[in-house]
């Protein structure tokens, strides 16, 4: 199986270390004479290769989101120019519906058992791994016969709908031919022992809006509430954990408290934006830009708390969740306010007659990962790039970051069933 005869195609790009150095192929003689043979136009194949590589060049500085993407794209490159023997600025509806029925059943020549890198060294020179393949088979049993996922084709459509989009915005394709790509095209065989549903582990859109109406409306008619509402709106909005809203201990026993000068006002090509420092899982930091809708509710609190400025200032040693002791509250109380939250919206849906909504509310009331995996279906559902929120997320690859927007597809299907007529 491992036979470099048997199988057509090649690697095309090298590690995320390497990429850099790969945009003139100088030292990838034998990608160059592959390029040269491809059964499309040269000059179209290497525009083809510049293009792609361009893009897994923005993301060669996240490790786990590079792999994935490069791994798709020149498996999907390999299909397009040697078994579809089109260009990429070709790419339409049906060869992406082909394509997928290809990654369900791929011939032998182009699975691998085992995992190979795409090239080696020789001669100070970076040649093809002859047992490199664009699929592997992980499994110990050597007949074991290659299946894939739904997992797996879910992330391939994710890397590939990132690309289409990077294609449109460059004028390389005129239209992402994903879209109009069947659903059915895209699923795996089924299976009868696997539950074929994602839990959907996120507040509907419906259950945010009435929180967070429901919040602002106690706020406004009593103070007490601010706090409420501030802490249930930046968790969502920041992609935040309870934890990266308490005081949290660094070296020495010390402990590091979120303020207000964590918030930083930047400029970025004439433009003015703000950005949250988080001290998060792992003791690393991370930064969210906040959205513009945000810095209302920012205000807000500021003034509620007697601030003098409406914004932070650089420096700003005010902890954002103060305690009436002059420190800062803790992560028990965080949760306890979002618990308090969630039971005052479910009183409310309750008195206005949504009885099982209310109950709903009531069942993830001690669940506030809830709100921070709405914030992210929620910004992935509006285009947001799947990397840049995987960063903010604070996650070491898009992988977490892909399921939650297979989550989020699923709850939109499920909420168009319920809509049918009988």
């Amino acid at each position: 199986m491992n036979s470099r005869a048997r199988f057509p195609g090649f690697p095309l790009f090298d590690t995320a270390e390497l990429i850099h150095e790969q945009a003139d192929l100088e030292l990838y003689p034998d990608l160059q004479a592959a390029l040269a043979a491809l059964p499309i136009d040269h000059g179209s194949a290497l525009k083809d290769f510049s293009i792609a590589h361009k893009f897994l060049v923005k993301y060669s500085d996240v490790s786990g989101t590079y792999s994935r993407f490069r791994s798709e794209i020149q498996r999907f490159l390999n299909y397009t120019w040697l078994i579809a023997k089109r260009r990429l600025s070709q790419a339409d509806t049906d060869l992406v519906s082909s394509y997928f029925t290809f990654l369900k059943t791929p011939p032998a020549p182009w699975v691998s058992r085992g995992i190979y890198p795409a090239f080696i060294s020789s001669n100070d020179e970076r040649q093809f791994n002859p047992n490199w393949r664009p699929m592997a088979l992980r499994s110990k049993d050597l007949n074991a016969p290659y299946s894939v996922t739904q997992a797996s084709l879910n992330a391939s459509r994710t890397a590939l709908q990132t690309f289409f989009k990077y294609l449109v915005m460059q004028d390389y394709l005129q239209r992402n031919p994903l879209l109009d790509v069947r659903k059915r095209d895209r699923n795996a065989k089924p299976s009868l022992n696997q539950d074929k549903d994602a839990e959907v582990r996120r507040l509907t859109d419906w259950q945010w809006s009435y929180l967070l109406e429901t919040l602002t409306e106690l706020a406004s008619a009593d103070a007490r509430y601010e706090r409420h509402l501030f802490v249930i709106v930046t968790m969502k909005s920041l992609f935040l954990r309870v934890s990266e809203l308490a005081p949290r201990p660094v070296d020495l026993g010390q402990l590091r408290t979120p303020t207000f000068g964590d918030f930083r006002r930047t400029i970025v090509d004439g433009e003015p934006y703000w950005i949250y420092s988080v001290f998060g899982k792992g003791d690393k930091t991370r930064q969210v830009t906040l959205p513009d809708a945000y810095l209302g509710y920012l205000k807000r609190w500021r003034l509620h708390l007697g601030l003098t400025s409406p914004l932070p200032v650089p420096g700003e040693s005010t902890p954002i969740l103060p305690s009436k002791k002059g420190d800062a509250i803790g992560k028990r109380q965080v949760q306890r306010i979002y618990e308090q939250a969630m039971v005052a919206t479910a009183d409310r849906m309750e008195r206005e007659g949504f009885i099982d909504e209310a109950k709903q509310m009531l069942a993830i009331r001690s669940e506030t990962h809830y709100l921070r995996h709405t914030g992210a279906s929620q910004a992935i559902e509006a285009g947001g790039d799947i990397r840049h929120i995987s960063e903010e997320l604070g996650h070491a690859n898009a992988t977490f970051t892909e399921s939650v927007y297979v989550n989020s597809e699923q709850a939109r299907r499920r909420t168009e069933g319920r809509r049918r007529l009988v």
